[in-house]
C-alpha cells in the first residue's frame, strides 16, 4: 500500500461539547486512529473549544490541528461557514462524526458521515419543532450529499435505507468502541452491591418499567438500584412518583451525570445494568458493562441485540414481569465468565478492529491522494 499520509478532517463540535454518548464516540474513534494510525494528519473542527480532563489528549498530539471560528455565529459556522476553511486546508477526506456535514465543501473532497440512530424520525415527540425540523432537514440533506455514510449497528442501517432512501451500498456498518477507562485487564473482585441504570430519564430508556419490575421482587431480593443519567419534565416526575408509590424511596438512588472512572466503578459493583430501552442506534452502556464484566439485562429491541454479545439477557422492553425474572435470575446466577471468553465476544467492538475497519473504508473510498 501506498504510505502517503493522509489529511483527514473532522467535525468536532460534540468532541469538545458532549460528555455522555456522541462526545464519548467522537473521542474514543479520533483517539484511535491517532494511536493506530499515527503517520496521517488530523484535523478538528469545532464552533467551541474546551480543554479539559477527556480533551486533553487532542491538544497535546503534534498531528491533531484543532480549527474553531471568531466572534461569528457559532450555528451558522458549523452548517455553513466553516467550509471556507476546510476548503483552504483541502483535506482528503472530511468526516461529519454526529449525522452531519457542512454546506459547501469542495467537490475533491471525499464526505463521510456517521449516522447513530434516526431517533427525530422514529419519536418525534421527544424533540420540540423546530429542533425536529432542523434535523430532518439538515441531516437527511447530509445523508445525501455525502460519498458514504457510516452507521454504527445494522439497525441504523436498516433506518437509513427506509427512512432516507439512502442505497444499501452507500452505508458501511462499523461498531464503536467505548472509552479506555473502562476496558480494564482483570476484573473486580469485590461484593455486587446493586442494579444500575445509564441512561437519560426519558420515556424510551424504560426507567419505569425498571421500577415497576424491581417492585415485584421478594423483598430479601431487593438490592436497589443506581441511576445515572438527568432528566426532567412529567416522565421524570413519573418515575418519582412511582419510586414513591411503591414505597422504593430508600431503594433508588438518583446520582445524576457521573464522570467516567466513577461510572467504571458503579458497573465493578453492579450486579447488572438494567437497560430495557426500546431504540437505541447502539446502546454504548451495554458494551460499557461487559468490558467490566458486569451482567446486562436489555432489550430484545432495535439494535441492543447486536451489542448484547456476552453475560446478556434480552427482554421484552414492555413486560414487567420478563424484566422481574431476568432481575432475579441476575442475583441467584452471578457467575462472570472468564476474562478471554468476554474478551473474545468484545473483539468486533475493540480499538484496534474499529479503527483499522474505519481506515480501511477512508482508502477504500479513494482518499488518498496519488
Amino acid at each position: 500500500m501506498n504510505d502517503q499520509p493522509l489529511k483527514i478532517a473532522f467535525d468536532a463540535k460534540r468532541l469538545f461539547s458532549n460528555y455522555t454518548g456522541l462526545g464519548n464516540y467522537s473521542r474514543t474513534l479520533v483517539r484511535n486512529l491517532v494511536k493506530f494510525f499515527p503517520q496521517h494528519e488530523y484535523h478538528l473542527f469545532a464552533p467551541v473549544i474546551v480543554k479539559n480532563t477527556e480533551t486533553a489528549f487532542f491538544f497535546e498530539q503534534k498531528n491533531i490541528h484543532i480549527h474553531s471560528p471568531g466572534k461569528t455565529n457559532k450555528f451558522l459556522w458549523r452548517t455553513f461557514m466553516q467550509s471556507a476553511l476546510i476548503n483552504k486546508i483541502n483535506p482528503d477526506i472530511y468526516h461529519g462524526l454526529s449525522h452531519e456535514i457542512p454546506f459547501g465543501l469542495d467537490a475533491k473532497i471525499v464526505k463521510v458521515v456517521t449516522f447513530h440512530d434516526l431517533i427525530w424520525e422514529l419519536y418525534p415527540q421527544q424533540f420540540g419543532w423546530f429542533d425536529r425540523k432542523s434535523y430532518h432537514f439538515r441531516y437527511q440533506s447530509s445523508a445525501r450529499r455525502a460519498d458514504h455514510l457510516l452507521a454504527i449497528s445494522n439497525n441504523t442501517k436498516e433506518d437509513l435505507i427506509n427512512l432516507y432512501q439512502i442505497p444499501s451500498h452507500k452505508i458501511s456498518v462499523i461498531y464503536q468502541s467505548c472509552g479506555s477507562y473502562f476496558q480494564t485487564p482483570t476484573f473486580y473482585q469485590g461484593p455486587k452491591k446493586h442494579f444500575l441504570y445509564v441512561g437519560s430519564i426519558i420515556p424510551r430508556k424504560g426507567l419505569d418499567k425498571i421500577i415497576m419490575a424491581y417492585a415485584l421482587l421478594p423483598d430479601g431480593e431487593k438490592r436497589g438500584v443506581k441511576i445515572v443519567g438527568s432528566g426532567k419534565g412529567v416522565y421524570f416526575d413519573k418515575c418519582k412518583s412511582l419510586i414513591e408509590y411503591y414505597h422504593l424511596e430508600n431503594h433508588f438512588t438518583f446520582l445524576g451525570g457521573l464522570a467516567n472512572n466513577d461510572l467504571a466503578t458503579l458497573y465493578d459493583e453492579s450486579i447488572a445494568l438494567v437497560f430495557p430501552s426500546i431504540y437505541e442506534g447502539f446502546g454504548i452502556p451495554v458494551i460499557e458493562a461487559i468490558h467490566r464484566g458486569c451482567s446486562v439485562i436489555t432489550s430484545n429491541k432495535s439494535s441492543l441485540p447486536e451489542a448484547a454479545v456476552a453475560i446478556s439477557t434480552l427482554v421484552d422492553p414492555e413486560d414487567i414481569h420478563d424484566i422481574t425474572r431476568a432481575m432475579r435470575l441476575s442475583i441467584l446466577h452471578a457467575n462472570v465468565p472468564a476474562k478471554e471468553e468476554i474478551d473474545q465476544a468484545l473483539l468486533p467492538f475493540s480499538d484496534e478492529v474499529t479503527a483499522s475497519k474505519l481506515m480501511k473504508l477512508y482508502l477504500d473510498l479513494g482518499a488518498r491522494k496519488l
